[in-house]
C-alpha cells in the first residue's frame, strides 16, 4: 500500500491517479500520520463498495463495544439483568413517550414543531 502526503495528493493528481490504478488504494498522511484511505473504484459497483465499507465499520464498532463491555463487566450480565435494566428504563420514560417493539415513539400531541431558520 502506497503512502502519500495530502500535499502530494493535491499537487500531483496524475501521480495519485496512476498509483491508484496500480495499487488500488492509497493512504493519505497529514503530518506523517495516516489520515485518509483512497480507493480506486473505477469500473466497480459503487453501492456494493459503500455497503462493504459500512459493514466493515459496523463490525469494527461492534468489536469496540464488546471490548468496552468486557472492561466494565457488562458482558457478564444475565438476561434477567438486561430485562431489569430495560424495565427500569421503561418505567422512567417521560409521559407521552411509549416504548413498543424496541422503538420509542412520541405521541402526536407531545411533539413540538420544528422551526426552520
Amino acid at each position: 500500500m502506497k503512502f502519500l502526503s495530502i500535499r502530494e495528493f493535491t499537487a500531483f493528481p496524475k501521480k495519485t491517479q496512476k498509483t491508484l490504478k496500480y495499487d488500488g488504494k492509497v493512504v493519505l498522511t497529514n503530518n506523517g500520520k495516516p489520515s485518509m484511505l483512497v480507493f480506486d473504484i473505477a469500473g466497480k459497483d459503487f453501492e456494493d463498495i459503500v455497503d462493504t465499507l459500512n459493514r466493515a465499520e459496523a463490525m469494527r464498532l461492534l468489536e469496540e463495544i464488546q471490548m468496552q463491555a468486557a472492561r466494565t463487566g457488562l458482558n457478564s450480565m444475565t438476561m434477567d439483568d438486561i430485562n431489569a435494566e430495560i424495565n427500569g428504563y421503561r418505567q422512567n420514560t417521560p409521559s407521552g413517550l411509549t416504548v413498543s417493539g424496541g422503538q420509542a415513539k412520541v405521541s402526536p400531541r407531545k411533539r413540538k414543531a420544528k422551526r426552520c431558520v
